[in-house]
């Protein structure tokens, strides 16, 4: 092949390479921008898996179905008893409250309702327009779609031995690893240890 033709090739191949990380640059920046942590429906709404799938989607996090429906039978279930927490403050400040108590719980995010209208989506601009001294009751559930932290230990038996009922530990290992992105994927460590040979060995890994 001639040597401009294989210049042109390289360059094309850079140019592309620039363009795609890019691209992922841009795509990661425009969801940080564009997810929210505070989800406003009604009460109803969120107690059905559609309601919590609306406000997933929202929020840029991707959960199962049956994660979906475990957090609405929760909500439902929890909407009668007594709060973990009560918190009095003034109308204008209800959003940055909802948000300390989420990060504080390390939610993914938080599905907030008015118990007192339980059809009507709740709007936050009509809350901040309230007088100071209106009291004002609102229902937050904190939604987790992943565990921040893994860990894992993991048994090798020697299979060879085992099944001639001589059971016998070849290698055991432990790992540890957070979550990294929203739909669930984790990197941590995983440290073994060959009982036969009496060597530990360290290692990376990767979850999705």
């Amino acid at each position: 092949m001639d040597t401009w033709k294989t210049e042109v090739i390289k360059r094309y191949v850079v140019v592309m390479i620039v363009v795609a990380l890019l691209g992922g640059v841009g795509y990661y920046y425009w969801q940080q921008y564009t997810k929210k942590s505070v989800i406003y429906e009604s009460q109803k709404q969120s107690e059905t898996a559609s309601g919590v799938a609306l406000a997933a989607k929202e929020a840029h996090i991707y959960m199962l179905q049956s994660q979906l429906e475990e957090a609405a039978g929760q909500i439902a279930a929890l909407k009668n008893k007594p709060p973990d927490t009560i918190i009095k403050t003034v109308p204008v400040e209800v959003l940055k409250v909802i948000e300390v108590e989420r990060k504080k719980r390390d939610a993914d995010f938080a599905i907030v309702t008015n118990p007192n209208e339980p059809d009507k989506k709740l709007d936050s601009k009509e809350i901040e327009k309230l007088s100071p001294d209106t009291q004002i009751t609102l229902n937050q559930y904190n939604v987790y779609a992943y565990k921040k932290i893994v860990r894992g230990v993991t048994i090798y038996p020697d299979w060879s031995k085992t099944i001639h009922g001589n059971l016998k530990l070849q290698e055991i290992s432990a790992d540890i690893s957070k979550k990294m992105s929203k739909d669930g994927k984790y990197i941590g460590v995983a440290l073994g240890y060959n009982v036969e040979d009496s060597k530990f060995k360290l290692g990376l890994r990767y979850t999705f």
